[in-house]
C-alpha cells in the first residue's frame, strides 16, 4: 500500500468515527418550554372565573316580605253590635214595604203613607215627628235624634224625592256602635226591613242617613211599640 492510499484510508475512518458526535449534537438537546393555556381554553374546560365567583358571593339578599301580623294591624276595625239593643226579626214586616208605592209629590206625605201601611202587621204608632232634610251621595251623613226606651222596640222608615236613587239608613246607639241597617238599595229604606231594634236599656241613639247616589230631598219617620 502506498503512503497516499493509507493517508486516505485514515482519513475516511477519522470521518466516520466523528459522525456519529455530530448527529448527536444537533438532534439533542432540551426540549422547549410547552406554551401555558389561554383564558379560552381556560373557559372550555369548565373552570369558573374567578371574579364571577367574587361578584356572586356580593349579591346583596333580597328583603323580607312584610309579616301578616303587620299588615293585620294596618286593616281597619270593623264597626261592631250595638250591646244596647238587639233584632227582632219579624219576616212579615217585609211584605207591606215590598208592595208600597210612592207618588214622589211631597216625601213627609209619602213616608206617612208607607209607614201606616205596615202599622196593622207591626202594631206601632209614629214617635215623635217627622225629619225632614236635602243631601247628595257628596255630602256627609246627616243625625237625628232617637231617644229609645228600654223594653221597646222601634222601627224607621224613610222616602226620598226622584233625584235620589238609594237612600241609606241606620241606627246607632249612643256608643256610635250599629244596632241596625237597611238592606236595600233603593229610595225608600226600611229598618229593619224585616223586623224591628229592640233596646234591652234607655239610650240616646241617632238616625242616620245617607245618600248611596244622587241628590234631593227625604222625610223620616220613626215607629214603636
Amino acid at each position: 500500500m502506498t503512503r497516499t492510499t493509507r493517508s486516505l484510508s485514515f482519513l475516511f475512518l477519522a470521518g466516520a468515527a466523528l459522525t456519529p458526535f455530530g448527529i448527536g449534537a444537533c438532534g439533542g438537546g432540551e426540549k422547549p418550554p410547552e406554551t401555558p393555556p389561554t383564558a379560552s381554553a381556560s373557559a372550555a374546560s369548565g373552570a369558573a372565573p374567578v371574579a364571577a365567583a367574587s361578584s356572586a358571593s356580593a349579591a346583596p339578599a333580597p328583603s323580607a316580605a312584610p309579616s301578616a301580623s303587620a299588615a293585620a294591624s294596618a286593616a281597619p276595625a270593623p264597626n261592631p253590635g250595638s250591646k244596647k239593643a238587639t233584632k227582632k226579626i219579624v219576616a212579615v214586616y217585609a211584605s207591606c214595604h215590598q208592595s208600597y208605592k210612592a207618588k214622589n209629590k211631597d216625601v213627609s206625605k209619602d213616608v206617612a203613607e208607607m209607614a201606616k201601611g205596615c202599622e196593622s202587621i207591626t202594631k206601632m204608632k209614629v214617635v215623635g215627628k217627622t225629619f225632614t232634610g236635602k243631601q247628595s251621595d257628596q255630602d256627609p251623613p246627616q243625625s237625628f235624634p232617637l231617644k229609645a226606651e228600654a223594653n221597646h222596640c222601634y222601627r224607621v222608615y224613610a222616602q226620598a224625592a226622584e233625584g235620589i236613587k238609594d237612600l241609606d239608613l241606620a241606627i246607632k246607639d249612643s256608643t256610635g256602635a250599629i244596632a241596625g241597617d237597611d238592606s236595600t238599595d233603593d229610595p225608600s229604606p226600611v229598618v229593619l226591613e224585616d223586623g224591628a231594634v229592640c233596646y234591652t236599656e234607655s239610650d240616646a241613639s241617632t238616625v242616620v242617613v245617607s245618600v248611596g247616589m244622587g241628590k234631593g230631598a227625604y222625610a223620616v219617620q220613626v215607629w214603636g211599640d
